[in-house]
């Protein structure tokens, strides 16, 4: 088994509200897509900019930190406050979707800042652009690498700078889902018209879902008293066409992304996105060494932060209240930080401090793939 040891967060200065950021906004917003925005689930993101509301009127970018930064500090912090000796650790797994340049990748870049706290000797693996769901499977690697050196003990970081790589809101008006829809219906649009809106739509969306943040997870080999990890289980493109379901280009043609990569989502992830989760969680459930086979036994449940229609489809799902504590964590971190993609599990991880009962981790994204796992205190 491994253990849960520490787990610790890192956040940028530089703090956002949905309302400051719409009422910037306002004069290019329509009441609908407002409405959409103020539905998200999100009330505060951090941002790797001090003007991120300025930026999103194009003003220039002005970075006071960055994914290599976030996960220093959260690596930093994790093993500070485990105070134990960091010459006892082997592995560094670091994951991102948002790495600050291509090569080298971020382990190597959290190495190259870290002298005199993490031994030059140790093992490290880069699990990047990996999507949301990525943190369970860095778990699995680490556990194959404990069991394999003991005494040893692994981090794994996850860090996410997501607001540098949106778009800059520079049109005059931007319309909600349903007006473009009714703009087509009524002729307004024809279909690539039609497109172009939706894309605008989706782009001032995705600039108040996401936030930036990194946690680190210190683990080792089954500890007293400490919350270990298994079974795991996970599901990959379970429908040829689910594998475009969320996609990256490197290079977008969009003017306002300037050749910076642009992320597309596509309608069905709500629905395909519930019924992953669902899937792993029913075959973590039914493991045969699963402590429970029931989720009115679980605890907590800890899904991955995509919006509130996503975790409101889980949650239905998988039958449970919206408003109930075993998901109040999901939708706090979704509240207070936005969507930070690989890192939203692990920031709930890092809040929860009692452990009486088995906890669901569930995540899901790019791929189209998803990761379930029970926690458990021994």
């Amino acid at each position: 088994m491994i253990s849960l040891v520490q787990a610790s967060t890192a956040t940028p200065q530089n703090k956002f509200s949905t309302t400051e950021l719409v009422a910037t906004m306002m004069h290019k917003f329509s009441p609908e897509l407002i409405n959409s925005i103020c539905s998200l689930g999100v009330e505060n993101r951090y941002s790797t900019m001090d003007n991120y509301a300025e930026f999103l009127m194009g003003a220039p970018m002005n970075s006071t930190s960055s994914t290599t930064e976030l996960g220093v500090n959260a690596t930093r912090r994790c093993i500070e406050e485990w105070g134990g000796d960091p010459s006892e650790i082997g592995l560094l797994i670091a994951a991102t979707n948002t790495p600050d340049q291509m090569l080298p990748c971020l382990a190597s870049e959290v190495m190259g800042r870290t002298h005199g706290l993490l031994p030059r000797s140790l093992s490290t693996v880069s699990m990047q652009s990996q999507g949301c769901s990525v943190m369970l499977k860095s778990v699995e690697v680490a556990q194959w690498y404990l069991a394999a050196n003991p005494g040893k003990m692994a981090i794994v970081l996850m860090s996410e700078a997501h607001t540098p790589y949106v778009a800059p809101l520079l049109r005059d008006e931007y319309f909600g889902f349903r007006e473009v829809a009714r703009m087509r219906k009524n002729g307004k649009l024809n279909d690539q018209g039609f497109e172009s809106e939706r894309t605008e739509t989706t782009l001032a969306i995705q600039s108040m879902l996401f936030g930036d943040g990194a946690v680190a997870l210190l683990l080792g080999s089954d500890q007293s008293g400490k919350p270990t990890f298994g079974p795991i289980c996970h599901l990959t493109n379970d429908s040829p066409d689910d594998v475009n379901l969320l996609t990256m280009v490197s290079n977008s043609s969009h003017p306002a992304l300037n050749g910076k990569p642009q992320y597309f989502m596509r309608p069905a992830v709500p629905q395909r996105g519930a019924h992953y989760a669902v899937t792993t969680v029913n075959d973590v459930l039914h493991n045969p060494m699963s402590p429970v086979s029931d989720m009115s036994q679980v605890d907590d449940c800890l899904i991955h932060t995509g919006s509130k229609k996503i975790l409101d489809g889980v949650c239905s799902q998988l039958h449970l209240e919206t408003d109930s504590t075993k998901v109040f964590k999901s939708y706090e971190v979704l509240e207070n930080f936005g969507n930070l993609s690989s890192g939203s599990t692990g920031f709930m991880l890092a809040a929860k401090k009692e452990w009486a009962g088995p906890t669901m981790v569930v995540g899901f994204g790019v791929g189209f793939t998803a990761s379930a796992g029970l926690m458990s205190v021994n």
